[in-house]
């Protein structure tokens, strides 16, 4: 599975990237909505998507705030084996260039997620993320956007012995349209 959709992910970005028209960029400057589907690992895999609204603070730079829910596929002997994570966040991203078609963006925020395992609790943490983007302009009002990512997703344990933290990186990449 996992095989599979980084294959997809990969033929997206340059079927994306060679087949695109010479147009302006329509969101240079300007508000924007994106909604993306991702796929993370970090030592579970994850597929799920996400909702970011951005506005203009400078002509290159852009700040916004978002939310992403997703999948977590654990590979246990457990009887349910799909758990939801969910995040809401803050969102930066600087522009490069004069068509802005390439970016460096960042998310920061606090994850949601609850699971139990007996009287062992699974909460969530801080999740952040930081990307290298590529916008496909499409039409006058679409754009396709890729990117990959490496961030972190910190989770905390709580059990009748104390607290101890499960705190590893994550690598992932995300397609999506903004509008």
């Amino acid at each position: 599975m996992k095989k599979i959709c980084s294959l997809l992910f990969s033929f997206l970005f340059f079927i994306i990237a060679f087949s695109q028209e010479k147009l302006p960029n329509p969101k240079t400057g300007k508000n924007e909505t994106e909604i993306a589907s991702f796929m993370l690992v970090d030592y579970r895999l994850a597929f799920g998507g996400q909702l970011v609204y951005r506005f203009s603070w400078r002509k290159n730079l852009k700040i916004g705030a978002g939310g992403l829910y997703g999948g977590d596929y654990d590979d246990s002997y457990s009887e349910k084996n799909v758990y939801g994570y969910g995040a809401a966040f803050a969102d930066v991203m600087q522009f490069i260039g004069q068509r802005q078609k390439w970016s460096i963006g960042s998310q920061i925020g606090h994850g949601f997620y609850n699971r139990e395992f007996g009287s062992l609790k699974l909460k969530a943490g801080i999740y952040y993320t930081i990307s290298g983007n590529y916008r496909a302009i499409i039409s006058k009002k679409l754009l396709i956007a890729t990117s990959l990512f490496i961030g972190y997703r910190n989770f905390h344990y709580k059990a009748a012995q104390g607290l101890s933290e499960n705190n590893s990186g994550l690598i992932g990449l995300k397609a999506g349209i903004v509008f």
